[in-house]
């Protein structure tokens, strides 16, 4: 999408767990970042990646429901907190060429989060936010 000057934009920096072994996880510096032009998607970098390291790109809505429940299936699912796992972290698996991670995520500060980019962009009113009008006009235009 092509944000504008109206677009929000929130960004959440903290510290997730990515988990190596059954016993063992690195701390890891990441950021989620949630922009009104493209509101369906949260963005999860990874800080200290190499530059080339691309995004992951996760549905907003598939985080907000694993916060509740087991949610997704495929590359992402989300598992809420429990106490067989911590009961303060939000679990997430991503799959993805032939690899796999599993991150601890503080549930408290993404949930609160995640509840922001709701108040930025209500359920149910993502496609208002797509530009659909202006890309369509363009597109007129430049036929």
């Amino acid at each position: 999408m092509w944000p504008t000057d109206r677009t929000k934009r929130l960004h959440l920096e903290l510290v997730i767990h990515v988990i190596v072994s059954e016993t063992e996880g690195l701390p890891v510096r990441a950021r989620l970042s949630y922009e009104s032009a493209d509101p369906l998607a949260v963005r999860l970098d990874f800080c200290d990646s190499p530059a080339d390291a691309p995004p992951w790109f996760l549905s907003r809505d598939l985080l907000f429901a694993g916060l509740r429940a087991p949610a997704g299936e495929g590359s992402v699912r989300v598992w809420p907190p429990c106490a067989c796992h911590g009961s303060e972290t939000v679990r997430i698996a991503l799959r993805g060429n032939g690899q796999a991670a599993v991150l601890y995520v503080p549930a408290t500060e993404f949930g609160a989060w995640l509840e922001e980019t709701f108040m930025a962009v209500p359920a149910g009113t993502e496609s208002g936010h797509l530009g659909l009008d202006d890309i369509l006009e363009r597109v007129l235009r430049s036929g």
